[in-house]
């Protein structure tokens, strides 16, 4: 149950840590034009694959927007009695274009404070283009931020001195193309002290 507790362990720290600073668009895909009824949530965050629609958790709004952990590689240093575990976050977000709520406009009080504009106007105002991208990497940036500056993760150590990767989904070397939707990826270590204790030598402890 080692392993599986430990990928569970950074799932609930994506839930509690990273998850509740990101907001993101929530996907219909009937409606990625000016009738999109604009709502944003916050991420999800699952456990080695994103369920489908009819097998997403009670309260989880969709399955995307999410961040997805999975373990690339695992060892175990029998002599040090630790485990280095290499996890990758796998991202994703969904957005078509610009819908009007996109839109900030200044404040005009001279605090320099932008508004999110919600009438009429903006509400039938929609730009289809390919920057939903910059969802995507935005809640990538935000998880490197919190990931750095984490020494533990529960009783996971993020082991630093590995560093942390991260890059676009690529297919033979080229990003493809999945609009609406948006991925990204991280990657990084955890390490955990190692505890065997078989029954063989439990008279000797």
């Amino acid at each position: 149950m080692a392993i599986v507790n430990s990928i569970e362990t950074i799932r609930e720290w994506l839930t509690a840590s990273v998850c509740p600073l990101v907001k993101l668009k929530l996907p219909d895909d009937n409606a990625t034009d000016a009738s999109y009824p604009y709502k944003l949530v916050n991420p999800a965050a699952f456990s080695l694959f994103v369920p489908s629609k009819d097998r997403t958790p009670p309260k989880v709004a969709a399955p995307i927007p999410s961040v997805c952990v999975q373990i690339v590689q695992g060892e175990d240093d029998l002599i040090k009695h630790a485990r280095g575990i290499k996890i990758r976050l796998c991202f994703c977000a969904w957005d078509p274009g610009y819908h009007g709520p996109d839109i900030f406009r200044p404040k005009g009080d001279g605090s320099g404070t932008y508004v999110q504009q919600y009438n009429e106007e903006t509400s039938a105002y929609f730009v289809k283009n390919g920057e939903g991208w910059r969802d995507a990497w935005n809640f990538v940036d935000t998880a490197l931020r919190l990931i750095e500056n984490a020494e533990y993760m529960g009783d996971l150590r993020v082991v630093k001195e590995q560093g942390i990767t991260f890059g676009p989904f690529t297919e033979q070397d080229a990003i493809p193309d999945f609009y609406p939707y948006w991925y990204a990826w991280a990657q990084f270590t955890v390490e955990e002290i190692l505890t065997r204790n078989p029954q063989n030598y439990n008279h000797l402890l």
